[in-house]
């Protein structure tokens, strides 16, 4: 599936959330290639500080496999904060067991980078 004619209409930055350090440079040269402006976060806890720290992004690229706090934690804390469930999450991850409920999409890492920029596409058309 070829990724649709992507502007950046992000309201804010699209926050990558990603213990490896690769992944987030890759993610980031991706997104600005497409418009997308992005900060990254290198740890559910760090992800969680800069939320709660006032940044408000158009949606977030989490991974689930992390040191201390994993993906499921960190959206099972955006759940639980009113002014957090509303982020859209895209899950990027390489477990393929895994599939978190009420997110955008469950993407996998080694997919075709279109269906992640289809995915976070889909999660900045959705209302804040």
């Amino acid at each position: 599936m070829a990724a649709k004619s992507i502007t950046a209409e992000a309201r804010g930055p699209i926050l990558l959330v990603d213990d490896n350090a690769e992944t987030r440079q890759v993610l980031e040269r991706i997104l600005a290639m497409k418009g997308y402006p992005s900060v990254t976060a290198r740890s559910g806890e760090e992800a969680l500080a800069y939320l709660r720290g006032g940044g408000r992004p158009s949606a977030i690229v989490l991974d689930i496999r992390m040191p201390g706090m994993d993906g499921t934690s960190v959206r099972a804390a955006l759940a639980a904060d009113p002014a957090l469930a509303g982020i859209p999450v895209v899950v990027f991850t390489a477990d393929p067991e895994v599939t978190l409920p009420d997110v955008v999409a469950n993407v996998r890492k080694a997919s075709d980078p279109d269906i992640l920029l289809d995915a976070i596409a889909a999660a900045c058309a959705k209302p804040s």
